[in-house]
């Protein structure tokens, strides 16, 4: 364990977004802030372009705000919302929250439904992996019917960046998302994932966090940590069931773990409601329309 005082450990989850991205972004530190997990970190927050108002909400939540500036210079950058920034600010969260042994990194259309995904987040990343959820499932659909979806455009994204050998390669291996990690502060990887990421910049700008990441540990040999997908459960690939008697979004498949982080991946986080199967209760093996936003949310 490289971190083995945990009483004198400082941990930080950062997000972060622009205005537009507010609404979902609130909802991930509301939710970070109603488990005793999330509770026990720093805060920080990626402004992205959020108004005054949004900003002293974030600061009433705890946390301290840092406007990231553009780490490359690629072509078409000049095109790119600001909220691109917290794609490429990624490589860079030390530097931009200095003073910190551990950082999770949380995306703004993730919430987190049970603590004990952050948990073991910082648990993995002690060790001096990389702390990472693949997007592989017996549940997810992409490995089944849609997998002619997911390889063709994950493909073409791996291709762009890098080159054709490189995507025939690695669309097969489970896809790493980039959506929420852990890594301690000392790790090579932030160097590393900067190096590829400023290389692929030159040439793409589709998903090239992600498909940077996915080389890191599959091409370069970065050491990474693969935890459950329930850790960071990408809603389009599967939609998640509701136990009615537990009263939480789990795994569409026995034997129904919790879900610890859900992310409204993609189209999802514009839905009102998914067809969502229920477990238990009145309406057992029904599918009802359900919001799969956090629950704990409230008009801002």
């Amino acid at each position: 364990m490289r971190h083995p005082d945990h009483v004198s450990e400082r941990a930080i989850a950062i997000t972060g977004g622009d205005a537009a991205y507010f609404g979902l972004m609130s909802e991930c530190i509301g939710s970070l802030r109603a488990t005793a997990e999330g509770r026990a970190l720093a805060l920080g927050v990626l402004d992205c372009g959020l108004t005054e108002e949004q900003r002293d909400w974030c600061r009433g939540q705890g946390a301290e705000l840092v406007v990231p500036q553009w780490d490359f210079d690629f072509p078409g950058r000049d095109g790119l919302k600001d909220g691109y920034k917290a794609l490429t600010a990624r490589p860079f969260l030390p530097r931009y929250f200095p003073g910190f042994d551990l950082y999770l990194w949380i995306d703004g259309d993730c919430w987190v439904q049970q603590g004990d995904a952050i948990a073991l987040f910082l648990a993995a990343a002690r060790t001096g992996k990389l702390a990472v959820a693949p997007e592989i499932h017996r549940s997810m659909r992409h490995y089944r019917h849609a997998w002619k979806e997911f390889s063709t455009i994950n493909g073409a994204a791996f291709e762009s960046c890098f080159d054709r050998e490189t995507a025939d390669r690695l669309v097969r291996y489970p896809l790493i998302n980039a959506g929420v990690f852990a890594l301690p502060a000392d790790a090579p990887h932030w160097r590393g994932w900067a190096d590829l990421l400023g290389e692929a910049l030159q040439r793409s700008t589709d998903m090239t966090d992600q498909i940077t990441l996915n080389v890191l540990v599959y091409d370069r040999g970065f050491d990474c940590e693969p935890l459950p997908s329930r850790c960071n459960w990408p809603v389009h690939h599967a939609t998640p069931a509701w136990d009615a008697g537990r009263g939480l979004f789990v795994e569409p498949a026995m034997p129904y773990e919790a879900l610890g982080i859900l992310h409204l991946t993609i189209y999802t986080k514009r839905l009102a409601t998914l067809d969502v199967r229920e477990i238990g209760g009145p309406h057992a093996g029904q599918v009802r329309p359900r919001s799969l936003r956090w629950p704990g949310r409230t008009a801002i």
